[in-house]
């Protein structure tokens, strides 16, 4: 199956792009040695090239047009685990080098902002004093592998993967024939627990626990991206295989992979150019090895930890979890945590919605009273607890809104309105479409985009719903370019429906595959707009799902049957006397809203009005023609 991955490469092989011809100009060690050579000349004396490409191979971003003359840092953390002594020379070097600012990223990473490239050789020393690097951190490398945070401690963890996951690494890190050298990014994770904490699913590779003829192991899921799950691919492997089919699955990529169009490089595309099951046939033909078929894969649960804010461990102690609203935290706040897991003989444990674990905790309730968790609760309201929020344009520049910012007042003004127990909601933003943010993954997506208001350009959001850490389902897109002055309030609408329609303790996931989904996109697009709509008309009315009938989620007779539920709710009278499969069976037209109610405004009458009309010619037939009509801009 080889000559299928042949055929598509050479499909793709008429032309390769400009990153990947400045690429050849220089080895890793020729890029290093000018990175460090440039830095004693200054910020001036940068080339393009070398902001653009090579001194991302060593995770530095050029930020001039953010913070003139200033880089980020991304610095790798293997599976988010930081020794005491490693998160305080972190600190440390944030604090000397920087304005003390940091970021907690949904790699399990930490990004040191306002660097200065004079600095960067002693930060550089400074950090591998205590086995940190920022290698392979940025452009086309295999990233930072993320593993359950927990791993290794929690009593639903089977296998052990840190160590695998450090073997996995060895094969790439600091390697010249592996830096810059795949055609584009390659994300992997690998995760033995049973619960999914580490978003296992979202990324190029992953591995699963499993378990196959009673031997515990991993299946292997390939292809996640941003808004594309991974995909099973039918393959097991035992914790003794990882590596070895990692290494020939990279190999496979770096010699096949497309090098042409950059949007369209990612394995996602060469998988999806030949199949899975050629791609796995050619992997196989590829390692000479026949992998075993998959197993029935383990690793299903949603993690609920943040909920509670600690999770007791094999050793009997506990992992205390502290909310870093999304990933905003300082070389102090780090220091801080890292002496209380000294004093404790513990590590910290960075997560993937940028929060963090402190382990070995014996007396839970007396750490609680440390400054350092009167900052950052154990537990905070359900729209803190599990937050994500990627850069935005204050730091990124492929960023559209500010987005942090964004997040932490929506989560405010929703905590505001909205106390919900014994519950879980996934809030993930990005500040543009490349999803740093993780949003596909949300139970609620955000994405930053412009909305126009009277003519002006502001900013605003694409509203998502309905994604998922367990099952292979990307969220779905509800509505687009929002202003960000009204998006909280849509969703405040689509959270009051959960609260009145949810089950003892149910979470969001499953509230929407029980009860939203199953609704077109436009219903629940329509249900989120017409009720702010009838909110800022100072109607004393709400409209809810929980009385209407899924209809195959076919958006005409959704419309029908919520128009007629709104026309009696409103005038206490029926539209028809008889409906039989969504047709009027006596064609005299109903009385206008209007007539029979006077306090009804005008439009909203005639809204109504016309998701009723007998004719179906004149009646809305899709949910986007009625979200036109309704204004919500006041």
């Amino acid at each position: 199956m080889l000559s299928k991955l042949l055929e598509a490469k050479n499909k793709r092989a008429l032309k390769i792009n400009k990153i990947e011809q400045v690429k050849s100009k220089l080895s890793p060690k020729e890029a290093l040695d000018r990175l460090y050579h440039i830095s004693k000349k200054g910020y001036d004396a940068i080339s393009k090239e070398d902001k653009n490409i090579f001194f991302k191979y060593f995770g530095l971003f050029d930020k001039n047009s953010l913070t003139p003359k200033k880089f980020m840092l991304r610095v790798r953390i293997p599976g988010g685990r930081l020794t005491p002594n490693q998160a305080i020379a972190l600190g440390e070097c944030a604090k000397e080098f920087t304005k003390g600012r940091l970021n907690l990223t949904t790699r399990m990473q930490v990004e040191l902002r306002d660097i200065n490239i004079e600095d960067i050789k002693y930060i550089f020393e400074k950090l591998e004093s205590v086995n940190i690097t920022t290698y392979q951190t940025g452009i086309d490398n295999i990233r930072n592998i993320v593993c359950d945070p927990l791993d290794g401690l929690a009593k639903d963890c089977f296998l052990e993967s840190f160590p695998t996951l450090l073997k996995i690494q060895e094969l790439f890190l600091k390697k010249d024939e592996w830096i810059g050298t795949i055609p584009r990014k390659f994300n992997t994770s690998i995760s033995g627990s049973s619960v999914n904490r580490c978003n296992v699913y979202g990324h190029d590779c992953c591995f699963a626990l499993a378990i196959k003829d009673g031997v515990y192991g991993y299946n292997l899921y390939l292809g996640g991206k941003v808004g594309k799950v991974a995909k099973n691919a039918n393959i097991f492997v035992t914790q003794e295989e990882v590596v070895l089919l990692f290494e020939n699955l990279i190999n496979l990529y770096k010699e096949y992979g497309f090098r042409d169009n950059r949007n369209k490089n990612r394995l996602y595309y060469l998988i999806e150019s030949v199949g899975m099951r050629n791609f796995i046939d050619a992997l196989r033909e590829f390692s000479g090895i026949d992998f075993k078929d998959g197993g029935k894969t383990i690793c299903k649960t949603e993690s609920f930890d943040n909920s509670y804010g600690k999770v007791l461990l094999k050793n009997e102690t506990f992992a205390l979890h502290a909310v870093v609203p999304c990933g905003i935290f300082s070389a102090n706040d780090l220091i801080d945590a890292a002496n209380i897991a000294k004093e404790n003989g513990g590590d910290i444990r960075l997560t993937v919605e940028q929060n963090l674990y402190i382990t070995n905790i014996k007396d839970y309730k007396a750490v609680l009273k440390s400054n350092f968790f009167k900052k950052y609760k154990n537990i905070d309201s359900i729209f803190f607890n599990n937050l994500i929020a990627c850069a935005g344009k204050n730091d990124c520049s492929f960023g559209v809104i500010p987005n942090k910012s964004d997040a932490i007042e929506m989560s405010n003004f929703l905590a505001k309105k909205i106390d919900i127990k014994d519950a879980k909601i996934r809030l993930y933003w990005s500040g543009c479409i490349k999803g740093c943010g993780i949003h596909e993954f949300g139970d609620i997506g955000f994405v930053g985009s412009k909305a126009k208001i009277d003519g002006n350009i502001e900013d605003g959001v694409d509203i998502l719903l309905g994604g998922s850490l367990t099952k292979p389902k990307a969220a779905q897109t509800i509505l687009k370019s929002i202003p960000l002055k009204y998006a909280k309030y849509l969703i405040l609408e689509v959270i009051k429906e959960f609260e009145e329609n949810r089950e003892d303790k149910e979470d969001f996931e499953s509230f929407f595959d029980r009860y939203l989904n199953r609704f077109s996109k436009g219903a629940i697009a329509f249900l989120m707009m017409f009720n702010y709509y009838l909110k800022i008309s100072k109607i004393d009315y709400r409209f809810s799902l929980s009385k209407q009938k899924p209809i195959g989620k076919f958006e005409p007779f959704e419309i029908f049957d919520f128009g007629n539920k709104i026309y009696y709710d409103l005038t206490s009278n029926k539209a028809y006397i008889e409906i039989v499969n969504f047709t009027p069976l006596f064609a005299t037209k109903p009385i206008h809203p209007k007539e029979l109610n006077k306090n009804l405004p005008q439009e909203l009458a005639n809204i109504v009005y016309k998701m009723i009309d007998p004719s179906s010619k004149e009646r809305y037939q899709v949910f986007s023609e009625i979200l036109k009509d309704i204004k919500i801009i006041s």
